[in-house]
């Protein structure tokens, strides 16, 4: 007999959410976390974008989430002196940065009161299996192993997901960044919110081969973050205070902000981190958030996917279908290639540019395409269609005829980037499309360049 319908493994940003809406679907959920309830889990980029907040709002979580920080102003990706801006007004357009520490407990806690039952500090350790289908888990707590049994195993449980190697789910898009990040909360001074180069809530900053990144949190704190090629941080792990307070310290952005300022926890840092998509669902199992998806932190996507993917693969839980859940899956991956690709780039060393910089000064000062970069951030167009090549071709005639041509350099390998995300982005939708008209296939896509 089933202990439950459906075993939720990880029970954070993807899982809690999907737990909570499935039980108040009257879907009975099982949630296992091998981390105590609400504790904190540094290594998240925090931020939540707008489109995550709509999630949030369509699971009945976005009031949850607002009381936990404040909005942010607006959302700026700058490059040199460079920018481009997304302003934000807390409603339609709202992002949050809570740390992990409030934003996880607030879920669990959410998921708790619709019903949910959680075993936490409890590891899986093995599936159980009827036949070719995956029947429920063989969990260990407290050194005591057991056994519940439900028709489906989701694994909510990160990007070193368990649940996706018993599976053995296939990995069909693979890579790595050669980058590194370290971060740390600090206490925010009255210049942030007096100065006017801080007129947003969060800002991404590449200057020369290295990044920084600065989130207002909860409690008046700020997220500060220093990035670089791994060689650069390997001196920081001997001493990861120094190592951040000194590259925050060259940042014409971070510095005047530690002024008067004082950084109130340890270090946390991921170096040489490795992306991937994997097959989504399969018999009696499914993979959400991180566990089947994982691109570049750089952009701060990953909390908004994670919820996402919660709110569609509960739909498709709920409809109950062979279908619903294989559109789950195609359209997790057709939706998300060319963000995929966007957040590798953002985080690679070729982003900073001539190109990139001239495409931010040209586009900041464009109302079209700051329509455009909101519906980017909205998810309603897609970012490699963020900046028509008419629109490209324009600025650097524009460039040419003030005698930069330096822009021009960055165009082979701008076009060879586009040519594999079109030809991936097709593979994808005909994927996709099948789905739509009830086609069963769950052939793994070929995305090989």
């Amino acid at each position: 007999m089933a202990d439950a319908d459906v075993i939720i493994v990880g029970f954070r940003c993807a899982g809690a959410p999907l737990a909570k809406a499935l039980q108040a679907a009257g879907v009975r959920v099982v949630a296992i976390d091998k981390s105590p309830l609400f504790s904190d889990q540094p290594i998240s980029t925090h931020a939540i974008q707008p489109y995550g907040m709509k999630m949030f709002d369509r699971l009945g979580l976005g009031d949850t989430v607002r009381a936990l920080a404040p909005p942010n102003k607006a959302f700026r990706f700058q490059v040199e002196d460079s920018h481009l801006q997304i302003t934000l007004n807390g409603t339609t357009m709202d992002s949050r940065s809570p740390r992990r520490c409030k934003l996880d407990p607030a879920l669990q806690q959410a998921a708790i009161d619709a019903g949910v039952e959680v075993s936490d500090e409890t590891r899986v350790i093995a599936l159980l299996r009827d036949g070719d289908r995956v029947c429920g888990v063989r969990v260990s707590r407290s050194g005591v192993e057991s056994e519940i049994r439900a028709p489906l195993v989701v694994g909510a449980d990160g990007r070193n997901s368990t649940i996706a190697k018993l599976v053995d789910a296939p990995t069909y898009l693979e890579s790595s960044s050669v980058n590194g990040v370290y971060w740390s909360y600090f206490e925010k001074t009255p210049v942030f919110d007096q100065d006017p180069r801080y007129d947003w809530g969060a800002c991404i900053h590449i200057e020369g081969d290295v990044a920084r990144a600065v989130f207002l949190t909860d409690s008046n704190l700020l997220l500060m973050a220093g990035g670089a090629h791994r060689d650069q941080l390997q001196g920081w792990k001997r001493d990861p205070t120094e190592g951040l307070l000194s590259h925050l310290k060259n940042g014409s952005l971070t510095a005047p902000l530690l002024e008067g300022s004082q950084m109130v926890a340890k270090p946390v840092g991921l170096v040489s981190p490795k992306f991937f998509m994997k097959q989504a669902i399969g018999p009696g199992w499914a993979l959400v958030g991180d566990s089947g998806l994982h691109i570049d932190p750089t952009p701060g996507l990953g909390i908004s996917d994670a919820v996402r993917d919660a709110a569609d693969l509960s739909d498709a839980i709920i409809d109950g279908s062979e279908k619903a859940m294989r559109l789950y899956w195609r359209r997790r991956d057709a939706e998300s290639i060319g963000l995929y690709h966007f957040a590798g780039e953002m985080g690679s060393p070729e982003y900073n540019n001539p190109f990139t910089r001239i495409a931010f000064k040209h586009a900041q000062k464009s109302p079209a395409m700051q329509q455009r970069m909101d519906w980017m951030m909205t998810r309603e167009i897609r970012p490699q269609d963020m900046m028509p090549p008419s629109r490209v071709l324009a600025w650097l005639a524009a460039e040419s005829l003030h005698g930069n041509f330096a822009p021009w350099t960055a165009m082979p390998r701008a076009a060879r980037l586009r040519s594999v995300i079109d030809r991936q982005q097709k593979v994808l939708d005909r994927a996709l499309t099948r789905a739509e008209t009830g086609d069963l296939d769950m052939a793994v896509p070929n995305l090989a360049n």
